[in-house]
């Protein structure tokens, strides 16, 4: 059997030696141990690792539990395994390189199998550096985004659920929303109008068509008073 030098060296084996079968099995034990610990040490040298992942990649190659458990303890006592310094690690690379919010970071450590206690203290730093700059560019890139084709109530509203799928809870965001500037395209009301008159003049007409439009376009987020003004130029008219 071929064995890792970590293993020679730890039985102390020399060329002639006897080996009983006692021996051999106890070599063999040890012998699953080191690679194992090799097959971590691969693992974790592309990237920072949690006790929990190292636990899966060894049992996806059929090492024994007790066997995982002795190389998870192996990283431990030398640090190749630090959830500390992995929550700290992360939290850096996501706000320097994402617009993620708290919630995905949060959600992240969860599935990692970082301890709960680390999780809320980390959450909690998360949040702190969700400073008012970095929140009013993200909201205002959004709305702006969202403006291009919404109504502003609607635009407001699905920047809202943007950030909210991103990681940020509905308490961060809402304080900045009052301040945001709304700079929509004012031919935005005029060609959701058109399309409205457009799809509801082949089944009604008249008064009818105007109030079927006007709901229409109040679901789209459009104020009445806006829609007014509009509504002439259309050339609707009551009948």
């Amino acid at each position: 059997m071929g064995i890792d030098s970590a293993t020679y060296v730890h039985f102390n084996l020399r060329k002639d030696d006897d080996i009983s079968k006692e021996r051999l099995a106890d070599i063999k034990v040890y012998d699953d141990y080191r690679r194992a610990i090799n097959r971590a040490l691969i693992y974790l040298s592309y990237k920072k690792r949690t006790e929990k992942e190292i636990r899966e990649h060894l049992a996806k190659d059929d090492v024994p539990d007790e066997t995982i458990s002795q190389v998870v303890k192996y990283c431990l006592d030398n640090g190749y395994i630090n959830h500390i310094d992995y929550a700290q690690s992360l939290m850096n690379t996501m706000i320097h390189t994402t617009d993620k919010g708290p919630e995905i970071f949060k959600q992240k450590l969860y599935e990692k199998g970082i301890e709960r206690d680390l999780i809320d203290q980390y959450y909690d730093l998360y949040t702190d550096e969700m400073d008012e700059e970095r929140m009013t560019h993200l909201i205002q890139k959004q709305l702006d985004k969202h403006a291009r084709k919404s109504s502003q109530r609607l635009a407001e509203q699905k920047t809202i659920q943007t950030l909210a799928q991103k990681g940020y809870n509905l308490n961060i965001v809402v304080p900045y929303m009052k301040a945001m500037e709304y700079n929509g395209d004012e031919g935005v009301l005029q060609t959701e109008l058109e399309k409205q008159v457009s799809r509801w003049s082949r089944k009604a007409s008249g008064h009818e068509l105007k109030q079927k439009v006007i709901t229409a376009m109040m679901r789209k987020g459009f104020s009445y008073d806006d829609l007014l003004p509009a509504l002439k130029e259309s050339g609707i008219e009551d009948e």
